[in-house]
């Protein structure tokens, strides 16, 4: 048929496919990150001997210094002192981890990675590679998973395979948030912020008792904030073009803007725990509407001579698509105009032309999400408790998308997500032989309905269709995890879990008219003939293990040592162009040998942890771009057709060289190598690393509480983090490669002597470098390279009340 590139030609589904110490944080669904605290000094860093975090991540409480796994936990306050409010913040502080906003072409979604192993695409066919939690209850998938937390207790980060602990789409890691529950005490806060963009910020939280053993807190959040992004006419800007200017541009030449938020949100808590009952039980139900434009896609590079601006009855005249409707390198803005319109010269040699007008996106990415959950502790005896935890969560989106950020159409798409989950997991604990064995057994239930509708406009392809596809997704498991406390300073680990998935993708394809595609050639869809109405289906079973042993050297000095498996389900091609594209893939895998060692040095003064380790990465998930045994030779089929090995080491530190002043750190190292690609048609080559893999991560951050006579306190605090070059897709060339970054946080507090009222000053991107959190390449497809850059230098004030 005469493609330009046949290898590509199917590229409707590149939406889909391509687009130091004790510190992270991250976000999933529902509200902004912040907590009450009861003093001014809870909201600084950890000092020593003060401040310990426990965590959960082994079933039951443990100290963070005495659990054997590389994870990295903080509080809120920490959190709070480091600036970060969002997931976008929040990947730069925990060594080996990726946390960000994924591209605009993902919708509201998160791009999670950890020891080189995660998911940037927010299709309801993939699955998460990094597990995501809110109170002990997964959430899914990774749309809708950029949203920010507010009272939070702490969040714990747990880096290598987590199969057995926290089951599938934990191959990389996971990531668990916990609010603060209800405690009677009366607290609260208040806080208000302004900043650049005309940022306003509020934010509350109050607890109180309903009567004895029964408590609640309610907690709320409200942000708005301008893009830092600008759309400009090009039109306007360009007199004479022959590209006419917007009727409604300003005096300016500006459109609109990119990147502004407006989010709100609620949480209601309930603590029912009576003084001596054995049964504890808290609810919580939150709700949040995010309205928030969409990410910022910048245009880096342009040359398509197939398509041109649109000339009335004049096909093969026009603009053609080139640099010209490039802005400053380095400038916040584009030419995008999220509206159809243009001539073209299609890939199968014919002209086409659509006047603009014709479908109009709005660029936003819009979120609606609520949830409910209960958690259930019973005491059975003395030595035996059950915990039941079950939730429900519903999350609505929509995102207008214009993929090449130019007043001519090359891509453009507006899309519905539906996503609905309800869980249960049952754990029984018992502790055994006078304390020589602790265990868990228990079972856990998963079942989601996603939806995916909306409009997708390619004209070289002639595609111009609605789709409104429906999955189903199960997933059922049961596991067994074991302690041995062999001497009071040797313990041997054991865990088990057996899990059994299923998932149903149905595809539902129409022309706009609402006609189902004729197949008739050359014809709007006709490529898509046949798709309407089918379905398949992927299941499968899988278990992991866990086997492991620490050792207490010293009383300050944890050594540690394990095996662990995890992986992340399979699934059913998302992006079909023809019935025989139909296909299912497996899961991916990962076998990680991993020893580590914690420490407490100089009356704790020092705290010093590392791990090291090396990934046995196996069946990668690849896109592989030609289908010989197809009908039509181009594809984007998810394939396993890889093997690697990634070798790693990490260390976090923290030291308190005098009272009142703190310095914290991390580094991460990665070596990503393929030792197999099993299908050239992935046109993965050896040498390739997988995206979203930095080299080096460090991070770097000191604060000093300076504390007067008064009993008033100032802190000044400052925060730096470094990663390497990576790319973000798994065909790597330049066009996908981001330079090495460094970013600087500077913040400054003020806390009265009672510790009522605190007034901050920060500043985040200090030095405002300008650089992007994702790539997309698709220069042979489309002839564009498109980028999403993060946000620059911003300040912000902010006072705070509590009480």
């Amino acid at each position: 048929m005469g493609f330009r590139n046949s290898a590509n030609y199917l590229r409707y589904s590149c939406f889909l496919a391509a687009s130091s110490a004790l510190t992270l944080g991250v976000a999933a669904p529902a509200f902004a990150q912040d907590a009450e605290s009861t003093t001014a000094q809870a909201e600084t860093a950890p000092t020593h001997g003060g401040n310990e975090i426990v965590v959960t991540a082994q079933f039951r409480e443990q100290n963070l210094q005495e659990t054997p796994i590389a994870i990295t936990a903080v509080d809120a306050g920490t959190l709070e002192a480091r600036s970060q409010e969002s997931v976008a913040d929040l990947g730069n502080y925990a060594p080996n981890v990726s946390l960000s906003q994924a591209s605009s072409i993902q919708g509201n979604a998160v791009a999670a990675f950890i020891r080189g192993v995660g998911q940037s695409d927010s299709s309801f066919a993939l699955e998460p590679g990094v597990g995501i939690y809110i109170d002990d209850i997964y959430y899914g998938t990774t749309f809708g998973a950029v949203m920010d937390l507010t009272d939070l207790e702490r969040v714990e980060v747990l880096r290598g395979p987590q199969g057995t602990l926290s089951g599938k789409n934990s191959v990389g890691g996971a990531v668990k948030l916990y609010t603060k529950e209800p405690d009677g005490d009366g607290g609260g806060f208040i806080d208000a912020k302004y900043g650049s963009f005309d940022r306003v910020e509020l934010r509350g939280s109050a607890g109180f008792t309903i009567t004895d053993g029964l408590y609640a807190r309610v907690s709320g959040v409200s942000k708005t904030s301008d893009g830092y992004f600008t759309r400009l006419d090009y039109g306007c800007m360009n007199p004479g073009s022959g590209i006419p200017a917007n009727v409604s541009t300003t005096d300016n030449c500006k459109i609109g803007t990119e990147g502004g938020q407006d989010m709100q949100a609620v949480r209601l808590a309930l603590r029912y725990a009576p003084y001596g009952s054995p049964v504890e039980v808290n609810l919580r139900a939150d709700y949040s509407t995010d309205k928030s434009e969409t990410v910022p896609t910048k245009l880096i590079y342009a040359d398509n001579p197939q398509a041109r601006s649109y000339v009335a009855d004049n096909p093969a005249g026009g603009i053609p698509f080139d640099s010209r409707f490039l802005t400053g390198p380095e400038s916040y803005s584009s030419y995008a105009t999220y509206a159809q319109g243009g001539n073209y010269t299609t890939d199968f040699g014919t002209l086409k032309q659509y006047q603009p007008g014709g479908f109009q996106a709005d660029p936003h990415n819009s979120i609606e999400s609520w949830g409910v959950s209960g958690k259930v502790d019973v005491d059975l005896a003395d030595n035996l408790s059950m915990t039941s935890i079950t939730g429900y969560r519903v999350a609505d989106g929509t995102s207008g998308i214009d993929y090449d950020g130019s007043p001519i159409s090359l891509i453009q798409a507006e899309f519905g997500y539906r996503h609905e989950q309800f869980t249960q997991e049952l754990r029984l604990s018992a502790q055994l032989f006078d304390g020589l064995i602790d265990t868990t057994v228990g079972g856990f239930y998963y079942h989601a309905k996603d939806r995916l509708n909306g409009r997708q406009h390619i004209p070289t392809l002639l595609f111009d269709f609605i789709q409104d596809d429906h999955v189903k997704n199960r997933s059922i498991s049961g596991f067994a995890h074991l302690e041995m406390h062999l001497t009071d300073r040797l313990n041997l680990i054991g865990g088990l879990r057996y899990t059994d998935d299923k998932k149903t993708y149905n595809y539902d394809r129409y022309n706009i008219d609402g006609t189902v595609p004729s197949g008739v050639p050359l014809t709007d869809n006709f490529l898509l003939a046949g798709l309407n109405g089918m379905s398949d289906t992927f299941s499968g079973s899988q278990v992991d293990y866990r086997i492991g042993a620490n050792y207490d050297l010293t009383d300050d000095l944890m050594l540690y040592a394990q095996v662990s498996t995890g992986f992340k389900g399979g699934g059913v091609n998302p992006t079909p162009s023809v019935p025989d594209q139909i296909q299912t893939f497996g899961p991916e895998k990962v076998t990680t040998y991993e020893g580590g060692f914690k420490s407490e040095l100089l009356d704790r003064r020092v705290t010093l942890n590392g791990a090291v380790f090396l990934n046995d990465y196996n069946d990668i998930q690849l896109v592989r771009y030609q289908c010989p045994e197809s009908a039509v030779l181009a594809c984007t089929v998810p394939s396993n057709a890889g093997d690697a090995k990634i070798f790693g080491f990490e260390l976090e530190g923290m030291l308190e060289p005098v009272d009142g002043f703190t310095i914290d750190s991390s580094l991460g190292y990665l070596d990503f190598d393929y030792k197999s690609i099993k299908n050239p048609a992935t046109m993965v080559t050896k040498d390739m690393i997988a995206p979203y893999i930095s080299k080096w991560q460090l991070s770097a951050g000191m604060q000093y509480v300076a504390e007067f006579e008064s009993g008033a306190k100032l802190t000044p605090r400052i925060d730096w983090n470094n990663r390497s070059s990576f790319y973000t897709m798994s065909i790597n060339n330049p066009g996908n490669k981001i330079d090495g970054y460094s970013l600087v946080n500077a913040r400054l507090t003020f806390d009265s002597a009672d510790g009522d009222w605190s007034v901050s000053g920060g500043v985040t991107n200090l030095f405002d470098k300008f650089y992007y959190m994702a790539l997309a390449e698709n220069v042979n497809s489309y002839g564009v390279i498109t980028g999403n850059p993060g946000r620059p230098r911003e300040w912000t004030v902010s006072v705070r009340r509590r009480f």
